[in-house]
């Protein structure tokens, strides 16, 4: 017998940080109730988040109760093995009740290869609680027959319900669902789900081969929404098993629920299949990173393009915002330069301009600065909050950004220190009002070191190479605003402060001060003192 679960709002919360209106979750409580759904996972079930999260990120039992589940409507959540393996002894015991005090029925565990071993007494104490078990093996394409049996095998020694496997990457083609599906038998003779995933388009295919092959428990969300490219579509399964005489229930209200609330979502957060999804299932490459940069518009196709390309090359499939990072900008190594700076900016006080929101706060102050100290102003990249006309240089050393900068550089002009070498022939035309001087790069880790022609960089990094720019020009100081930092645990955070102390360990570095609000480990002054 079928079993459907509709994980909608736990698989698309990663959209909307599990926000959801309470008036549209009650309306699709009342559409699951209706076209005959066995199972609604409502969210995810963890103990805390470290920033915002919506009340499906915690899916507790009060709010349950609050929002109110139609009779005869059944509950799930979810939760992430890592999350509960990290909460030590007794996890399960301070966010679960005991099942007959609960409105959940079911709670399904998601687990990564190399946490499953690890997750017997999780599973022990929720079997105990009175919970239905499910648990979820992730990322299971590409894994050897060997390893998914004998993984099986182990669950069933346990009080295991049903067991799933996750088309994580969106790769799995019908013949990958009949191997796994194989393999999982020769150690499993319970129920199977399969979660399915729409990065090539064949979420729904895959679902039916499935069930062909005796699979029971098959997960679908409105309108496909879900992480990355998200997943089957309960609208499409349910009209599919329907034309088979496989299920038998009022899908009308379905269909509404699609047009009236769920397109306008999809128009919103841009699920769904697509180029960049296809090429990250073709390269193993986890979903998530092109939904990072498919919310970012400074992201142009072929950054994109040539980002997963890298990723893939470099075994991305767990996401990591460190290794976005990495793959966005990395470039050439080593750009000769043929411009010397030498004495440029000898004995002058450099503002120079960061990207930060410190810079529009700070506006006003900022240019009563410029109009009564007369400073050298260098703008790193280009910040929509600072006028073009108090800038008297830009300076720029990151491919990636440069190609995200096009358009600011296509509708204006002005002095551009810049790396000439990343720039391909065929796109200099955007810079053709720009006097553009040559200052070379290059990019070894750990190391900072400046000549005449050319910046030894630890990263790639404008603000970094601005600096060494400024070093070299023979600058007084140079006073930083809109270097507002990142939050301590964010990676870009860490290499900024990298490269910052590379530089500040450079013999012939210059003072630095920053003069707008800054988490950096930087000296701060004001720009409103009468004397910095």
């Amino acid at each position: 017998m079928l079993t459907v679960l509709d994980c909608t709002l736990r698989d698309g919360g990663y959209y909307n940080n599990w926000d959801y209106p309470t008036g549209l979750v009650r309306r699709y409580l009342e559409v699951m109730k209706r076209a005959g759904i066995d199972y609604v996972e409502l969210g995810l079930r963890t103990e805390s988040a470290d920033s915002f999260a919506g009340p499906y990120a915690f899916t507790v039992d009060e709010w349950i109760r609050h929002i109110g589940v139609p009779e005869g409507v059944r509950v799930g959540v979810m939760c992430n093995a890592k999350d509960l393996l990290k909460g030590g002894p007794g996890a399960v015991q301070r966010i679960f009740a005991k099942a007959e005090d609960s409105p959940v029925e079911l709670v399904r565990i998601a687990a990564h290869f190399a946490e499953i071993d690890n997750c017997t007494e999780i599973v022990l104490a929720l079997h105990a609680l009175g919970y239905r078990v499910g648990f979820n093996f992730m990322q299971s394409n590409g894994r050897s027959a060997d390893e998914l049996s004998s993984k099986a095998r182990l669950l069933s020694e346990w009080p295991v319900d049903v067991l799933y496997f996750a088309d994580s990457m969106g790769n799995m083609s019908a013949k990958d669902v009949a191997f796994i599906v194989a393999a999982l038998r020769d150690g499993w003779d319970r129920e199977l789900g399969f979660h399915a995933h729409d990065n090539m388009g064949c979420a729904l295919s895959n679902c039916m081969a499935a069930m062909e092959l005796g699979v029971t428990w098959i997960d679908a969300t409105v309108l496909g929404m879900g992480r990355g490219a998200g997943n089957a579509r309960i609208e499409n399964l349910l009209l599919a098993l329907a034309e088979n005489g496989g299920h038998d229930a009022d899908l009308s209200s379905l269909l509404n629920l699609v047009v009236e609330e769920f397109q306008p979502l999809q128009k919103k957060y841009g699920w769904g299949p697509n180029l960049y999804y296809h090429l990250s299932a073709m390269y193993g490459v986890h979903p998530t990173y092109v939904q990072e940069m498919l919310s970012d518009d400074r992201y142009k196709p072929s950054t994109i393009i040539t980002a997963l390309r890298r990723l893939g090359e470099s075994g991305a499939t767990g996401f990591s915002q460190d290794r976005l990072l990495d793959a966005t900008q990395e470039q050439r190594d080593s750009v000769l330069g043929t411009w010397s700076p030498k004495g440029w900016l000898q004995g002058r006080d450099v503002l120079m301009i960061g990207p930060g929101s410190g810079v529009k706060q700070h506006l006003e102050g900022l240019l009563h600065y410029i109009s009564t100290k007369k400073p050298y102003v260098i703008c790193i990249n280009s910040n929509d909050w600072f006028p073009v006309d108090k800038v008297d240089a830009w300076v720029a050393c990151n491919r990636q950004r440069l190609l995200l900068d096009r358009d600011f550089y296509a509708n204006n002009q002005g002095t551009l220190v810049v790396p000439v070498g990343l720039i391909d022939e065929e796109e200099l035309s955007v810079w053709k009002n720009w006097n553009i001087l040559d200052y070379g790069m290059a990019v070894q880790k750990g190391h900072f070191e400046v000549g005449e022609l050319t910046a030894v960089l630890p990263a790639a990094l404008s603000a970094i190479y601005g600096l060494g720019i400024c070093s070299v020009a023979g600058a007084n100081r140079v006073l930083l605003a809109g270097f507002d930092g990142y939050e301590l645990g964010d990676p870009r955070h860490s290499q900024m402060e990298m490269a910052l102390k590379c530089y500040r360990d450079y013999q012939d570095s210059i003072p630095l001060v920053a003069i707008t609000p800054t988490s950096l480990s930087l000296p701060e002054k004001s720009p409103y003192a009468p004397r910095i």
